[in-house]
């Protein structure tokens, strides 16, 4: 009989985080939350932060929760969002708190920066779409605020790698998270010496890399007495969570497949051998990142359950709180929307009352205005299936290869009516789950560097572990 193996899978999305166990058995994966936390920006002096010191302490709380609760844990990997990072002195300190990739300072430079390095040669030269959240606008734009940081700066290191390293000592740039940055060569996946010369950022600031599933180190000594736990391995696991969710899903054939990663924001791609960096891949605004172990993922951004979520936390504002269930309701006693908003029109892209954008935008595109709480979330999520349909139209165009299946992964499919919505929009079926795609793919990612997987068993034990569900459109 398999031993069980338990490990945790530090998951952190733009709005939230969760320390999740799994236990392994040798043929499925049994995931259980341990710990789940806020995850809320903090603004200072008109400039926004992670709360870098506060999620450490919850990531630590998590640790201590899961050994308390089910002793030996083998290891633990750490995946977040993409393009923040936190710079490193040379005594291997933290300088200040990591920015949020909604601060603004990148605009001031934006188009100093876009001078000696125009959009379209980003592109061809990394594979990512130009976008001033990018790290390498955000890291130009530190450089100019503050000319000191060349002199103390050692390190950049993005967030799942600045997180293993205050667990591990151990600092490493892995592959998948630093592929979101705009500063990789496309061709050889190793740091620009044009991008980083042009803009006149030291090379030296990237540490080594390493691939996804990389041992990096244990947990430090007296972390383990801190938190009441034994030896623990630190994993460079698929650190970028897209990168996790698109390792957990569990595809008969990748070929004629495509994925939408439904979280706070949405991610509609496919895995492909070598970036694409064709002009229609620009145009549309695509972008390349890595996949774990090898190739591609092509995919565009798109503002996803954000949307939700403004309008959830600004109507709790006015004193009425709606679950996330509850606010799906209202939508499906409504009909077709009347009114269809562009998720990614800047309107929507910081914290405010989202409700009253939407009414804004309608009025200012000549629509009608929803009228009622579900109006306006069917008008969502109507609006996310249309973008998510012409995004899977523009894949098939940009590749010449027909979409036949799409893989939603993600929390965003607990959302049934959006699941359908998608499925009708695009004329496709839709394969949903598993919903804690980005941890379990980390999880299979970890077992595979433990030597206890091989990963050409990953969908095996994903079906194994996880209820998928298919949406056929309605005719």
């Amino acid at each position: 009989m398999t031993k069980l193996k338990r490990l945790l899978a530090v998951d952190l999305g733009a709005s939230s985080g969760r320390v999740m166990l799994g236990t392994y058995d040798g043929s499925s994966i049994l995931t259980e939350e341990i710990h789940r936390f806020a995850n809320t920006p903090i603004e200072d002096g008109g400039h926004l932060y992670w709360n870098f010191p506060v999620l450490l302490q919850e990531i630590k709380h998590g640790i201590r929760l899961a050994g308390r609760a089910h002793g030996e844990i083998a290891s633990l990997s750490v995946d977040t969002w993409g393009v923040d990072y936190g710079f490193l002195d040379h005594d291997g300190r933290l300088l200040g708190s990591p920015h949020h990739y909604r601060d603004r300072r990148m605009n001031v430079y934006r188009s100093q920066l876009e001078e000696l390095l125009p959009p379209e040669e980003q592109f061809r030269l990394t594979g990512n779409q130009p976008d001033p959240i990018n790290t390498v606008y955000q890291l130009y734009a530190d450089l100019q605020e503050n000319p000191l940081l060349r002199e103390h700066a050692c390190h950049i290191l993005m967030m799942p790698d600045l997180f293993l390293y205050l667990l591990s000592g151990a600092a490493s740039a892995e592959r998948t998270i630093l592929s979101t940055s705009g500063l990789l060569d496309a061709g050889t996946g190793e740091p620009s010496s044009e991008v980083f010369g042009r803009l006149g950022i030291p090379l030296g600031l990237i540490p080594p890399r390493v691939e996804a599933g990389t041992a990096v180190g244990s947990l430090h000594p007296e972390l383990c007495a801190e938190l009441g736990c034994g030896p623990v391995s630190v994993i460079a696991g698929a650190s970028h969570d897209t990168a996790a969710a698109v390792a957990s899903i569990p595809y008969e054939d990748r070929e004629g497949t495509a994925f939408i990663s439904c979280g706070t924001w949405s991610l509609v791609g496919m895995e492909t051998k070598v970036p694409v960096l064709t002009p229609p891949c620009y145009e549309y605004g695509f972008t390349n990142e890595s996949c774990y172990g090898s190739g591609n993922r092509l995919l565009k951004n798109i503002t996803g359950l954000w949307l939700l979520q403004e309008t959830r936390r600004a109507w709790a504002e006015a004193g009425e709180e709606l679950s996330f269930p509850e606010m799906a309701v209202l939508a499906g006693n409504e009909g077709a929307a009347q009114s269809f908003i562009q998720p990614n029109d800047p309107i929507f892209s910081t914290p405010g009352d989202m409700p009253g954008r939407i009414a804004e935008y309608c009025r200012s595109t000549g629509q009608p205005v929803p009228a009622s709480k579900g109006a306006i979330v069917r008008t969502i999520l109507d609006s996310l299936a249309k973008s998510y349909a012409a995004a899977l139209g523009e894949l098939e165009e940009i590749t010449g290869k027909p979409i036949r299946r799409v893989h939603m992964v993600g929390g965003g499919i607990q959302n049934k009516l959006l699941c359908q919505l998608t499925a009708d929009a695009s004329a496709k079926e839709i394969i949903a789950g598993p919903v804690e795609a980005s941890a379990l793919g980390n999880l299979l990612v970890q077992l595979a560097a433990l030597g206890e997987l091989d990963f050409s068993r990953a969908a095996e034990i994903v079906a194994a572990s996880e209820t998928l569900t298919v949406y056929r459109p309605n005719k």
